[in-house]
């Protein structure tokens, strides 16, 4: 009869163990649809910034060794500055704090994107403006419009030659033969173009193809993707290095793909690079009813 009690005993534990086990899961995953359910009754833009819905998507490519491995990664909602931080834009920052402009070309006009700036300016503008900036993931999830196939940020097919965005093209190789450029393609700028010229990507994001590359929050590491975090990641605690997505005036081939890193030392500065800020739905929230520190340009 002991036995029998101890047995039943046992057999309900177990029960009951498996029961808590699928309610977290049942949880989770409830906790996920609601979040979708409440992802559709947010606003698509607040403040020159557009809503990029969460979900699962599969992250990296097998181009690349670092983009390896292919790995399932989830990105929260979060809101996604629609056009490059402009010229203007970082200008109303240095005057408001008194933080040096960096230097522009003399073709970087007031609507043009903001280059010269280190990872440290990006980051002292984004939280000055109460945002931040992207993660890695954010970055590639938003480009590839939430998780599909997009190689490129403009189109499903592979190749890039009828892509509307400013890269290096015709009229960079007439002021510099060097460069190698997409052949039979002309954007019309040399260098960078005013923001927002070209169409956007299927969120309504302008420039993830071109004009200039952009920071990212993350550190650097080449094998970073076969131990990521599957939600939310965040990259390396630390590295030497911070990752550049996008591609630019500059670049054509394998620099537009969706997938590929770049990364630079956080200190650097070049004229084909920018960046543009994110914010969590919360703090997006909190701002909607508040005049914005100002308007960018489009």
């Amino acid at each position: 009869m002991i036995f029998k009690v101890m047995r039943y005993s046992i057999m309900t534990l177990i029960i009951l163990l498996l029961f808590s086990c699928n309610s977290k899961t049942v949880l989770k995953s409830s906790e996920k649809g609601k979040t979708t359910s409440e992802t559709n009754k947010l606003p698509k833009e607040i403040n020159g910034m557009v809503l990029i819905p969460g979900g699962w998507f599969n992250m990296g490519s097998n181009r690349r060794a670092d983009e390896r491995p292919v790995h399932k990664v989830y990105v929260k909602s979060f809101y996604m500055d629609k056009y490059e931080v402009t010229v203007a834009d970082y200008r109303r920052f240095s005057i408001a704090t008194g933080r040096k402009m960096p230097l522009q070309p003399y073709w970087n006009k007031d609507d043009h994107p903001v280059v010269n700036v280190t990872w440290y300016d990006a980051r002292a503008y984004a939280k000055w403006i109460g945002k931040r900036l992207p993660t890695e993931a954010e970055w590639e999830y938003a480009a590839r419009a939430g998780g599909s196939s997009l190689e490129y940020p403009l189109k499903l097919e592979r190749s890039y030659m009828k892509s509307h965005g400013n890269v290096a093209d015709y009229a960079l190789l007439r002021k510099d033969q060097r460069r190698i450029v997409v052949n039979n393609y002309e954007d019309g700028f040399p260098f960078t173009s005013p923001v927002g010229y070209f169409p956007p990507n299927l969120f309504g994001v302008y420039d993830l193809e071109g004009n200039v590359l952009e920071w990212c929050e993350d550190w650097y590491s080449k094998d970073y993707y076969a131990k990521s975090e599957a939600e939310n990641p965040k990259g390396p605690a630390s590295g030497q290095y911070k990752v550049i997505r996008g591609g630019s005036w500059n670049r054509s081939g394998r620099y537009l793909r969706t997938t590929f890193r770049t990364w630079y030392p956080p200190q650097v500065t070049f004229d084909f690079l920018g960046f543009r800020c994110v914010t969590d739905v919360e703090q997006a929230l909190k701002q909607k009813n508040k005049q914005p520190v100002f308007s960018q340009n489009k």
